[in-house]
């Protein structure tokens, strides 16, 4: 079974590893499941996670989770991002 874990924190550090790879975002095109939503307002730190959101050019829509073969996963946050490397 899959625990709760920082939403926050791993939103936080998800973007981290982004801009070491990619460089700052340009723009992200995000997906981000309703269920996860209601999970930051039971929490209240869905004002945090828009912070960061905001930081780092996340544009996008709510979904209702994944597929992924035969399984339906939610509380997901899937995107794609575009960011520009700085030259050498």
């Amino acid at each position: 079974m899959a625990a709760p874990g920082d939403l926050v924190e791993d939103l936080r550090e998800l973007f981290v590893g982004m801009r070491n790879d990619i460089g700052p975002p340009q723009l992200v095109i995000g997906f981000d499941c309703v269920l996860r939503g209601l999970e930051m307002e039971r929490r209240q730190v869905r004002h945090l996670a828009s912070v960061i959101m905001a930081d780092n050019n996340v544009v996008g829509f709510a979904t209702y989770g994944e597929q992924y073969h035969a399984m339906h996963l939610n509380q997901t946050f899937t995107g794609v991002a575009i960011g520009r490397m700085p030259v050498q």
